[in-house]
């Protein structure tokens, strides 16, 4: 299901990703449109699930997380779904996505440690599961761009193109 909007909705939605607040008057301000315009379309977003909430953003580093993996996880099917496979990864604390794809791997997992006895408890849970076959780990160097908010990725004319009404 393709979601179309207007501009305004656009202009909205960008400030709320960039701005991490509600703030009526601010976003109003911000957009150039009127309190109450922001107001019904915001609740217009929240009744359709594309707000599920603001959320500060906190910087992993300066918490200490200074580890950053990817795990490639290669699982069997005897006893067990690749959906409840796939919960039992998403449940382990530290880990922050876990994706089902095709390939050569069933699973890649992101995780954040702190340090090196942290990871090994990681990855010693995710070997625990049962259907985990084989794993292999990768630690990221640097980071170059970890962008968890989605409409700063895409420039204004391909938002427009991809999500406004023709």
């Amino acid at each position: 299901m393709t979601v179309r909007f207007e501009e305004k909705d656009l202009k909205i939605l960008k400030c709320i990703e960039q701005n991490g607040n509600c703030n009526l008057d601010e976003i109003a301000e911000i957009t150039g449109m009127s309190r109450s315009t922001v107001h019904y379309r915001l609740k217009k977003y929240r009744r359709m699930g594309l707000v599920k909430g603001i959320f500060a953003e906190l910087d992993p580093q300066k918490l200490g997380l200074d580890i950053t993996t990817i795990t490639f996880v290669n699982v069997r099917y005897d006893t067990t779904s690749a959906e409840e496979i796939g919960e039992k990864l998403a449940s382990i604390s530290g880990i922050f996505a876990v994706y089902y794809v095709l390939g050569d791997y069933d699973f890649i997992v992101v995780a954040k440690a702190k340090d090196r006895d942290d990871l090994k408890r990681i990855l010693r849970e995710i070997h625990s599961i049962e259907g985990v076959i084989k794993t292999g780990t990768h630690f990221v160097a640097s980071i170059v761009k970890e962008e968890k908010r989605l409409l700063v990725n895409y420039n204004e004319e391909d938002l427009k193109k991809l999500f406004c009404e023709k």
